[in-house]
């Protein structure tokens, strides 16, 4: 049975700026905006009990004055939406409008900031604190908050192919006081020895597979 179209809502109808993804119901002269709210409710929880949000705080980078949405918040936007939409990064403020605010810890005002220059520098501020102390400050903190067990690990690695010669990645790097990996030929899973590789090794534990 061929399945019924639903037809959208007409533009004259629909309220001004509304987002595409979002639905609406006029009832006697009031309207209501439905917003999706998916998995984002049990990530938010555990979020909080990581404390990802108060560790960010306290390693990233001081604010400009300039800034009107913290890269905290930004940040996590950015992995709640990685972990289930996958948006391009001048995607994620228009993702982000078609569920409720309050899922991101943001007022409505505060998606008019997110372009993607916004997002790409916060990206940057990141790379920036991503020192050991911030990994190791989250990974003890999950660890006990979860009694993960460690008693056995597992290694898992991953290869990364790049076209072309790279000649200035060929040993580790600084940038910006950060230790930049090597783009150089090794044994490649994708079995291309034409290409150089980025090499990654993830370690999880037993208990449960969780990445340390």
């Amino acid at each position: 049975m061929a399945k019924r179209k639903i037809k959208s809502q007409p533009e004259a109808r629909r309220p001004n700026n509304l987002p595409a993804g979002q639905r609406t119901n006029s009832v006697h002269g009031k309207t209501i905006i439905t917003h999706s709210i998916g998995a984002l409710p049990i990530m938010n929880r555990l979020l909080k009990r990581m404390r990802l949000e108060e560790f960010l705080q306290a390693h990233l980078p001081g604010e400009d004055n300039r800034t009107k949405v913290d890269t905290p918040r930004i940040v996590l936007l950015l992995l709640k939406n990685l972990l289930v939409s996958r948006e391009p990064m001048y995607g994620v403020a228009e993702w982000a409008r078609n569920h409720g605010p309050e899922l991101f810890d943001l007022w409505p005002e505060d998606l008019e900031h997110l372009n993607d220059d916004r997002v790409g520098r916060s990206t940057e501020r990141v790379f920036l604190a991503l020192t050991t102390s911030l990994v190791m400050d989250v990974v003890t903190h999950v660890v006990r908050e979860f009694e993960v067990a460690l008693d056995e690990l597992h290694n898992d690695s991953t290869t990364v192919s790049f076209c072309g010669d790279y000649p200035d990645a060929e040993t580790e790097q600084k940038c910006s006081d950060q230790t930049v990996p090597a783009i150089i030929w090794g044994h490649n899973k994708d079995h291309r020895p034409d290409l150089k590789q980025l090499l990654y090794i993830l370690t999880v534990s037993d208990d449960g597979g969780v990445p340390i």
